[in-house]
């Protein structure tokens, strides 16, 4: 079935919004179509079913390392099209987190290996490319998760990720943990999709335009916002809709 009748047969469907263009995910002319109005989480590629800021990453990652298929990657929390894409690399890995097992072990069920961000069991400098996608807004201690993440890179190694990010304000948590452990919220909760809990992730920080300047005095590393502007290009590449940023930290 080709292009144009794919697009009569969508125009009897009520969307929000239908073009023509070309995935960076799985890099082919496509249609990007949207059934609701929020377009971050659902203005898909209908070949692969990815979404603007898997796009955007893919976009950038083939930008700042053209021969990622070759160097070694990390993703913490993987999930979606970008997962299926690098999974059958030999230099991939990935991780999550289960509170209730050993770090460093591998879980059969899912071939993943447990680690937790804030301290991870990798060796120093192991990977030239580490991933994560929106998954900072659920961590309790992004000053060890942003440390380790600089410490398991390698030298001119990158940590790229996309987050929700507000631009206009200080990047401030949303829970606080009381010295028993106890979770006390200090705004109400919310919670995001998980890929191994079907109660969801409970949203911890909101990033805000001093991103980058907190990670460099957490880490030392300098960290590159990326936006997505509305051109041509970009509308070529489905790359629309709110929170749409890639940062790239540098090590």
């Amino acid at each position: 079935m080709n292009i144009s009748t794919v697009v009569q047969r969508l125009k009897s469907i009520r969307i929000r919004r239908i073009k023509k263009g070309y995935c960076p995910c799985c890099e082919r002319k496509t249609l990007f179509v949207a059934i609701g109005y929020w377009l971050r989480d659902d203005y898909r590629c209908i070949r692969c079913r990815s979404i603007p800021r898997q796009r955007a990453l893919m976009k950038v990652l083939k930008e700042r390392v053209p021969d990622y298929n070759k160097v070694n990657i990390h993703e913490s929390s993987p999930s979606g099209v970008l997962f299926n894409k690098f999974k059958g690399n030999e230099n991939y890995t990935f991780s999550y987190y289960w509170k209730d097992r050993p770090l460093g072990t591998v879980v059969e069920e899912t071939g993943a290996c447990n680690q937790n961000l804030e301290n991870m069991t990798f060796e120093d400098e192991k990977f030239d490319v580490f991933i994560t996608q929106d998954v900072l807004e659920h961590i309790y201690n992004p000053v060890a998760a942003f440390c380790e993440i600089g410490r398991v890179l390698k030298q001119g190694g990158i940590h790229i990720f996309t987050v929700p990010l507000y631009p206009f304000i200080k990047t401030r948590p949303r829970i606080k943990i009381e010295a028993g452990g106890e979770i006390k919220e200090i705004i109400p909760a919310i919670y995001h999709g998980d890929p191994i809990n079907s109660k969801g992730c409970l949203v911890t920080w909101d990033w805000g335009g001093d991103i980058a300047e907190y990670i460099y005095q957490a880490s030392g590393m300098r960290t590159e916002i990326i936006e997505f502007p509305n051109n041509k290009e970009n509308f070529r590449n489905g790359l629309e809709g709110d929170f749409l940023y890639v940062c790239v930290s540098s090590k």
